[in-house]
C-alpha cells in the first residue's frame, strides 16, 4: 500500500471519527547562532506540511510552526553542553478529530555554517527538504506513511559519512545524493518505495546496502559510474538487462575502467529493485 493511500485512509477515518475542535496555534521560534561547533539535530514531526531548507544568515535555526494546540506541544530544545539542537512538535496522542479540513504546518531553516548530525523523524508528513549546502556529516530520515521528496541541490561542504533511510509505509525520493558527497548508504524499505538518485557532484566511491521487504528500491546512478551487485531475492523482481555476471556478483560493462564506483549489496523479499544508470553527474549534458 503506497504513502498515499494510507494518507487517504488516514483522512477517511478523521472525517468518520466523532467532531472534535481543533485549537490551532501559531508559533515562531528562532535562535542566535553564536557557536559554530558541531551539532546534533533531531526534528520531529508527526503528521501535516513540512520544508526544511539552510540558511546563511547568523541564526542556528528558525522555525515558523502551525499545531493544534489540543493534541501536541512544539519542540524546541537546544543544549549548550551537549551540542544538540531538537525541533518539531510533540504529539499527545493519536486522536484524530472530525470536519476540520486544515492541517498543521512546520516551516524550517538550518544554518549552512554548522557541521551537523541530522536525524529526521516524520509521520504522516507530506515533506519537501532541501538538504543541499548544509555542513552534513551523518543523516538519518525515518518515515511513516509519508510522502518526502529530499533534494541536494547544493554540494556538501562536509564529508557525509552516512545516510540511513528507514522507509516504513513512505514514498521518499532522494534526488542529486551526489552533491552530499555520502559514502555509505543504509536502506530499509518495508511496504513502501524508496528512489535514490546519486547523480552529482560527488568523486568518492559508493557503498549501498539495502533491505527491502514488500516495497520498492530503484537505485538511480551516472552513466560513468562502475556498479557492481550482489542481489539475493524470494519472489523479487530485479532486472539484469545491461548487466555481466561475473562471481557472486553482476557488475556494468565499465567497472573496470570507471573511475567512481558503486557498490550494491540487496536482500529483497517479495518487492523490487531496479537499477537505473539515467542519472547525471554534474556538468554531463
Amino acid at each position: 500500500m503506497t504513502a498515499r493511500a494510507l494518507l487517504v485512509i488516514a483522512a477517511a477515518l478523521a472525517v468518520a471519527a466523532p467532531a472534535q475542535a481543533q485549537h490551532w496555534r501559531t508559533l515562531d521560534a528562532s535562535r542566535q547562532l553564536r557557536d559554530t561547533s558541531a551539532l546534533a539535530v533531531r526534528v520531529v514531526y508527526g503528521a501535516g506540511k513540512m520544508d526544511l531548507k539552510p540558511s546563511a544568515g547568523s541564526m542556528l535555526y528558525r522555525m515558523n510552526l502551525k499545531y493544534d494546540g489540543d493534541r501536541t506541544e512544539p519542540l524546541t530544545h537546544y543544549d549548550s553542553a551537549a551540542h544538540t539542537l531538537s525541533l518539531g512538535v510533540r504529539s499527545h496522542g493519536m486522536k484524530l478529530s472530525g470536519g476540520d479540513k486544515e492541517a498543521g504546518a512546520l516551516n524550517a531553516e538550518l544554518s549552512a555554517r554548522v557541521p551537523m548530525d541530522l536525524t529526521l523523524e516524520l509521520g504522516a508528513v507530506q515533506a519537501d527538504l532541501q538538504l543541499g549546502g548544509l555542513r552534513l556529516t551523518d543523516l538519518s530520515l525515518k518515515g511513516g506513511a509519508a510522502e518526502i521528496t529530499l533534494r541536494f541541490d547544493e554540494r556538501n561542504p562536509e564529508r557525509l559519512r552516512a545516510m540511513s533511510l528507514d522507509v516504513g509505509a513512505a514514498e521518499v525520493k532522494v534526488l542529486r545524493a551526489g552533491n552530499s558527497g555520502v559514502e555509505r548508504v543504509r536502506a530499509n524499505v518495508g511496504v513502501g518505495a524508496l528512489d535514490l538518485d546519486l547523480g552529482g557532484a560527488s568523486t568518492r566511491d559508493v557503498d549501498v546496502s539495502a533491505n527491502v521487504a514488500m516495497g520498492d528500491f530503484t537505485l538511480h546512478v551516472p552513466r560513468d559510474v562502475g556498479v557492481y551487485v550482489n542481489a539475493s531475492t524470494f519472489l523479487a523482481s530485479f532486472d539484469k538487462a545491461g548487466l555481466v555476471k561475473r562471481g557472486d556478483g553482476w557488475y556494468t560493462p565499465n567497472f573496470d575502467t570507471a573511475t567512481r564506483h558503486v557498490r550494491v549489496r540487496v536482500r529483497a523479499a517479495f518487492g523490487g529493485f531496479t537499477l537505473s544508470r539515467d542519472a547525471r553527474s554534474n556538468g554531463e549534458p
